[in-house]
């Protein structure tokens, strides 16, 4: 497993980021899900191919948040090979282009967001099958070179259960079998959600924070009454 680098949620998905499997992480916006995404790459050793569709990846961010924990951030930046993608038969194409690019040298594939340009196209039907056939391919790189894949998913309301759900939840919730949501609860201070999981229990909730090293876990001494006040 590839470490978060918060034990709070190393604990709620029993060990870290798995590999072999896809692991969805999403939630509303600048809940930390492009943070917590470029942390993990951060802390395991290998290449990370980045597939960067919000244009949310951030060199400058991630350098400091490398030389916060004292890493050298030219050597952090070096593994890490960005695409920039900027409408869906775009990124068809590159995660289609990762069975040529990816192999034992790389550690986890990043998608953030796999929704992003998803969401703007009008056949709906057309381009879910399409987002199905990308899972799969993930999936398949995954196992075939026993990679960590993190994909983020963005959210809509839904006026009929006045809630806010994952875009394309059924399709990413077949193919995802660790599911994490993220919420944001004041400046700096959000949760995590553990909303399946393959040997986890269910409904597991942790604090953590952001700051310039990224993802931090919240002190102990805080009890969660004084976290939600």
């Amino acid at each position: 497993m590839l470490t978060t680098g918060s034990k709070a949620l190393d604990e709620l998905l029993g060990g870290g980021i798995d590999k072999g499997v896809l692991t969805q992480i999403y939630g509303p916006f600048a809940t930390g899900k492009t943070t917590l995404a470029m942390q993990v790459g951060l802390l395991n050793m290998g290449k990370i191919a980045y597939i960067d569709t919000e244009g949310g990846f951030s060199p400058e961010r991630l350098a400091k948040m490398a030389e916060s924990r004292g890493m050298d951030a030219n050597t952090v930046l070096q593994r890490f090979l960005v695409f920039e993608i900027f409408d869906f038969k775009e990124q068809r194409k590159t995660i289609s282009r990762l069975k040529k690019i990816v192999n034992e040298t790389f550690s986890m594939i990043i998608v953030d967001s796999i929704t992003n340009h998803y969401r703007v196209e009008e056949n709906k039907s057309a381009i879910t099958a399409d987002l199905g056939k990308q899972l799969q391919v993930l999936l398949w790189l995954s196992r075939k070179y026993n990679l960590a894949v993190i994909v983020t998913n963005q959210v809509y309301f839904d006026s009929k259960q006045n809630t806010l759900k994952p875009i394309a939840e059924h399709t990413l919730g077949y193919k995802c079998k660790d599911i994490v949501r993220l919420e944001k609860l004041r400046p700096g201070l959000r949760i995590a959600v553990l909303e399946r999981h393959r040997f986890r229990p269910e409904g597991g909730i942790v604090y953590f924070k952001i700051t310039d090293k990224g993802i931090e876990d919240v002190e102990k001494t805080k009890s969660s009454q004084t976290i939600l006040e």
